[in-house]
């Protein structure tokens, strides 16, 4: 836990108000039944809370929206669906998951007859489809279906229609024809009814989560000519809300500019002060301000065309200029980031922070005292020592004050590696063991010690990783095409608990996500937060191939994906660390033209990674994967990076202790360092305490 000062608050906070599509000021959850007001009960309702009489119904995609949410009530009466077999509904929408079977809509009455649209459909085992409309009236039931080209994407608006014309419904997305047929019954059909926003009006189990706004419901049936042109008015805005500049409040280093929006229209970017923010070759280039010239505020302008139309939006840049108050600022934010929240008896907390400021320590609570920066226990025979420390941070006059809660581990005296193997079908997790990090032998004979009796039993791409108290939590592939992965829990490495098989992944056409695979995942635990974030790879989808992630606080229980990293190309095997204030994600770039590994960085995992280095290789050979790194125990702040050269079967490993534009990977040869074994696939590695180290060795050799 993290405690800023009054002002860094106030900062955070004003930088946090404003999110994609809305702002969060003006976004209203309703607990009460709500009802329509109408402009002309005749022609057209629209939806408007009762409880927010100051809020006026406006066309289109606007800053306000309606939260759906469990503990939201979102119904309202129509005059027009009760008395007309002829009608349009519309509305905007932007879910936050994209589970099957949630509704969108639902009309109902009494007597249970119901209308009810939901997004995604998993009617048949294994098989996803699209938007699917149910009508039950009068004794009749009937469904239409769509494929799955026909399902929301998240975290943007998507414009749903539906329009009835006696027993015919035609249901449009996005301007586009998803569905139509006969329904058996009109909507009329449904007495004295009432309709409801992201629930089932009857069953009222799980609801769309996300936000809508712009409700209609109109007495005119809409031809396809019209919905389409109605959409095609709105639609540029939704495309432009959801591109954001990643830390515009402080930006500091060159931004990428995509060249097009959505993968199909042509984007213009323009600075209103290229002598600090210039455009050149798809990327924001900056020139940081001197501290006379002082913080410089730049206009971004993006434009672009949509059917001969122009559309712009403007993004304010601030480029600091760097006085102590700025770098305190930094200071403040990277620190945690780099000290995280497990820390070794006998190692120094830093006196300097990445720019410059000056660092005092004091233990607040927990049995650890300090000599000179350096973590001594108190009670030695405790292995995992919760502490709380508190760090002043001075540039000049200027200081600020920040706490930090973490647990004190035993100095790291080796290494434990994970990996997989074995023949097609049954491959199982191994550990193998080494001093340096270089020199490995394998625990147990190189007999299994990871292996499952759920799903598939197939344990690939094991990732040891500790939670946030020091304790291990273990992480795997389930064999190949699976949305789940297995999870264990163990004090030791040798004793394991609370297995699980847990579904991560979905599939999400906005994210360009097959939920079909999530490959190799691994875990980083967020302070800012307090979550675990798990990441994972599905690069099956045609277009593009993020890294995801989800995360969680118990291992058991874990929230939607969203899109980790996302280059524009396919990527695997990511794995995350820790360095200089920011987090360092390492990665396989699948263009055939590569085929090798780059990085990326960011100082926020909400947001994402998003400062690229990818445009020169780290090794002269391709055809190289799985990274996964490990900090030197004799030499502070460098760092071994190993990939997996899988044609051949063999590893190859790197030291550094730089990464970005200064990266100094120094590649060993050959005869400096040993695996366990010739079939070493796929992992991980971790140093452990030498009480732990001798635990295990006892166990397994």
């Amino acid at each position: 836990m993290i405690s800023l000062s009054v002002l860094n608050k106030m900062i955070l906070s004003l930088l946090s108000l404003c999110l994609l599509g809305g702002c969060q000021k003006n976004t209203k959850t309703t607990h009460i039944t709500d009802t329509s007001q109408a402009v002309d009960t005749a022609e057209v309702e629209y939806y408007n809370s009762t409880k927010a009489p100051e809020w006026t119904w406006r066309e289109g995609i606007k800053m306000d929206a309606y939260l759906l949410t469990n503990d939201a009530e979102h119904t309202m009466e129509s005059t027009i669906l009760n008395g007309s077999d002829t009608a349009t509904i519309s509305f905007w929408i932007k879910p936050a998951t994209n589970v099957p079977d949630l509704p969108l809509i639902s009309v109902v009455n009494d007597q249970a007859e119901i209308m009810k649209l939901t997004n995604l459909t998993a009617r048949e085992e294994g098989t996803l489809q699209g938007m699917a409309l149910q009508m039950k009236a009068e004794g009749q039931e009937q469904w239409l279906i769509s494929n799955n080209e026909f399902t929301l994407n998240t975290h943007r608006y998507n414009q749903v229609v539906l329009v009835f014309q006696a027993t015919q419904v035609s249901v449009y997305l996005n301007g586009q024809p998803a569905m139509n047929g006969q329904i058996g019954a009109s909507i009329n059909q449904i007495e004295k009814s009432w309709l409801v926003v992201g629930k089932d009006a009857i069953a009222y189990g799980d609801c769309m989560e996300g936000q809508f706004q712009d409700f209609q419901i109109r007495k005119k049936a809409l031809s396809a000519a019209e919905v389409e042109d109605e959409f095609d008015r709105f639609y540029p805005e939704v495309l432009l809300s959801e591109i954001t500049i990643p830390n515009a409040e402080d930006l500091q280093e060159n931004l990428t500019l995509y060249p097009e929006v959505d993968s199909q229209y042509e984007a213009q970017w323009t600075s209103s002060n290229p002598t600090f923010l210039k455009v050149e070759n798809n990327a924001g280039v900056i020139t940081k301000p001197t501290v006379e010239q002082g913080d410089q505020e730049v206009t971004l302008t993006l434009t672009t065309k949509v059917k001969n139309r122009s559309f712009q939006r403007d993004y304010l840049i601030t480029i600091r200029a760097e006085t102590p108050a700025t770098k305190l600022l930094r200071d403040v934010k990277a620190l945690p980031i780099t000290l995280g929240t497990l820390l070794n008896a006998g190692s120094s907390l830093p006196t300097t922070a990445e720019n410059g400021s000056q660092i005092e320590w004091k233990v607040i609570s927990g049995n650890l005292r300090l000599e000179k920066n350096v973590l001594i226990k108190t009670h030695p025979e405790e292995e995992r020592v919760p502490v709380q420390l508190e760090a002043t941070l001075m540039q000049g006059e200027l200081k600020d004050t920040l706490t930090m809660d973490a647990v004190v581990l035993d100095a790291y005296a080796g290494y434990i590696l994970s990996y997989f193997n074995g023949d097609l079908g049954k491959e199982t997790g191994k550990f193998a063991y080494s001093q340096d990090g270089l020199h490995w032998t394998d625990l147990n004979q190189g007999k299994s010690i990871l292996t499952s009796n759920l799903g598939t039993g197939r344990v690939r791409d094991p990732f040891i990783g500790r939670d946030k108290e020091g304790k291990f939590v273990i992480l795997a592939t389930e064999g190949y095409d699976n949305p789940s992965i297995y999870v264990w829990k163990s004090e030791d490495l040798v004793n394991f608990s609370d297995h699980g098989l847990h579904r991560v992944a979905w599939f999400d056409k906005g994210l360009y996500s097959t939920g079909s695979r999530a490959w190799a995942p691994e875990m980083t635990y967020d302070p800012e937060t307090g979550d675990y974030v798990i990441y994972y790879s599905d690069a099956q989808d045609p277009k593009s191939g993020s890294m995801f992630a989800v995360t969680t606080q118990d291992f058991a229980t874990f929230t939607y994906p969203m899109a980790l990293f996302n280059p524009g190309y396919k990527v695997i095997d990511g794995t995350i660390l820790r360095m200089h204030g920011q987090y360092w994600m390492l990665y396989k770039d699948e263009r055939e033209a590569a085929q090798t590994i780059f990085y990326t960085s960011t100082q926020d995992l909400s947001q994402g990674f998003t400062r690229r280095y990818d445009d020169l290789f780290i090794y002269n050979r391709k055809y190289i994967e799985g990274p996964f790194t490990l900090p030197s125990l004799h030499e502070p702040g460098v760092y071994y990076l190993y990939v997996d050269n899988y044609p051949n079967q063999c590893f190859y490993v790197a030291s550094f202790s730089q990464l970005g534009e200064t990266a100094d990977f120094q590649w060993l040869a050959e005869g400096e360092y040993t695996l366990p074994n010739e079939d070493v696939r796929h992992g991980s590695a971790i140093p452990v305490t030498q009480k732990e180290l001798d635990r295990i060795l006892q166990a397994y050799n």
